[in-house]
């Protein structure tokens, strides 16, 4: 009887170590699956970053471009204004203008 009872316990142990082992296995397949799925939403996440900054750069760009074509306008147009004026428009401005500066030098 103990032979028997020795042989059964041996045998529900090998079967414990069976399933273990399968239970390793399968924890190990859930884990790779696991660490490759959020590898991969991590790629993606990583794609959507760095579209949305290119994006955002492209609008940046485009507001500075745009500011920069406005202040160049402004300024072509100030430059014509100043060409058709007169000498006699012009020493009035700087006379207008000394007179802010240094009151009383101009008359």
């Amino acid at each position: 009887m103990e032979q028997s009872t020795l042989a059964e316990i041996l045998g529900v142990e090998q079967e414990i170590r069976v399933q273990l082992e399968a239970e390793r296995e399968q924890a190990s397949r859930w884990l790779e699956n696991a660490r490759r799925e959020i590898d991969q939403a991590h790629e993606a996440d990583l794609a959507r970053l760095r579209a949305d900054a290119e994006q955002a750069r492209g609008g940046v760009l485009k507001a500075a471009r745009d500011s920069a074509a406005a202040v160049i306008e402004a300024a072509e147009t100030a430059a014509r204004e100043q060409a058709l004026a007169t000498d006699d428009e012009l020493r009035r401005l700087v006379r207008r203008h000394i007179a802010v500066i240094v009151p009383g030098v101009v008359r």
